[in-house]
């Protein structure tokens, strides 16, 4: 039978079909990441992101270059699935690193292309949104992997991230808008260059505004994973882990309500006990910032900032401590794991009072 035919004979289902396409294609995009994507990241995880990210880029050549074999009307259902893989990867891996309500606001970003994704397929026929989008995405995915690469966690990095996607927006593009049998880049003149960079101009307008939120501080600092925190006294190392004494909480504290309650008494020190992940071989220079919160107005009085250089590679984390003594008071206190000068990686919040006559109750927690 002819293929041709065969396909006619079918074409009332695949009409059906198509209205579910961008709910399947959502479904297999978010589905295959939670599978794959792991606590810590891999070669693997990598090499994921990086398959969408190109796969993303060769759909987006056929669809300018018009390639049209019989299969072309699943090209819009590629580009979307593409783009929603890699987009929900990158609300993993963002929302791992967002220590604070600033940097999660990049995150609620991220979500809101996730489901706009959804909504796209028509769209994705016009170019300025495609190559748009394939520039943000671009930049959050070589901010993600350059730190991987260069083992490196520094401003430099993500200004390069965002240098490169626009450089593979240009390039890519024009690969797939040159007449065939020319050469990428020669024989343009120079009205076809500022053409080029105009169409160019919602792309580049994009990425500008990822580093003006860089320079807020505002993106989570990737790759790095909070996976313990804990403030409590008595500091020590045993056998070759980090242990203290961590006040128990009311079990409604384990439920997300109430504050966090830690009794002292004159003299002592209060320790903040973190363990961090980072990928094998990165350095990072971070900081424990410590506040005091001042009830009159609601300021926050720094205290103390604890320089800490650290070294990936650890699946259980970076180990690392801070302590304040001296400053210890009553009051509404926060420590901030960070990047130095940089974004925030976690907040821990608690309430410092006066131990008195009480007696708190305490378990001893260890970090391997």
């Amino acid at each position: 039978m002819n293929p041709k035919k065969l396909l006619n004979s079918f074409e009332p289902q695949l009409t059906v079909l198509r209205r579910f396409l961008p709910a399947f294609a959502f479904f297999c995009g978010f589905t295959w990441d939670s599978v794959t994507m792991g606590r810590v990241v891999s070669f693997f995880d990598l090499l994921v992101l990086t398959s969408y990210y190109f796969g993303a880029g060769l759909i987006l050549v056929l669809l300018v270059r018009e390639v049209k074999p019989q299969w072309h009307s699943w090209f819009t259902f590629g580009v979307q699935f593409f783009f929603g893989g890699l987009f929900s990867a990158l609300v993993v891996f963002y929302f791992k690193s967002s220590g604070s309500a600033y940097t999660f606001v990049v995150v609620v970003g991220l979500v809101g292309l996730l489901v706009g994704n959804e909504f796209l397929a028509k769209k994705y026929l016009s170019r300025t949104l495609t190559w748009t989008l394939f520039a943000v995405c671009g930049t959050m995915y070589l901010n993600f992997l350059i730190p991987h690469i260069v083992h490196s966690i520094r401003p430099i990095w993500f200004y390069l991230s965002c240098l490169l996607s626009l450089a593979l927006v240009y390039i890519i593009r024009r690969f797939a808008s040159a007449p065939q049998g020319h050469i990428l880049l020669l024989g343009r003149t120079k009205v076809q260059y500022r053409r080029d960079l105009r169409q160019m101009a919602p792309a580049t307008a994009c990425v500008l505004m990822l580093v003006v939120l860089y320079q807020l501080q505002l993106i989570p600092p990737v790759p790095l994973v909070m996976r313990e925190s804990y403030v409590c006294t008595d500091f020590s190392k045993e056998g070759g882990a980090y242990a203290c004494q961590a006040e128990v909480q009311p079990f409604w504290h384990v439920l997300g309500l109430g504050k966090e309650v830690i009794h002292y008494q004159e003299g002592e020190r209060i320790y903040s006990l973190s363990a961090i992940f980072a990928p094998k071989q990165v350095t990072v220079d971070l900081e424990q910032r410590w506040w005091l919160r001042r009830e009159e107005d609601g300021v926050w009085l720094k205290r103390g900032i604890v320089p800490l250089p650290m070294t990936g590679g650890r699946q259980e984390g970076w180990r690392t401590y801070s302590y304040i003594e001296a400053a210890v008071q009553e009051g509404r206190w926060k420590v901030e794991t960070a990047l130095q000068d940089g974004a925030v990686l976690a907040i821990h919040y608690f309430t410092l009072k006066a131990r008195g006559n009480i007696v708190p109750q305490t378990l001893t927690v260890r970090v391997e």
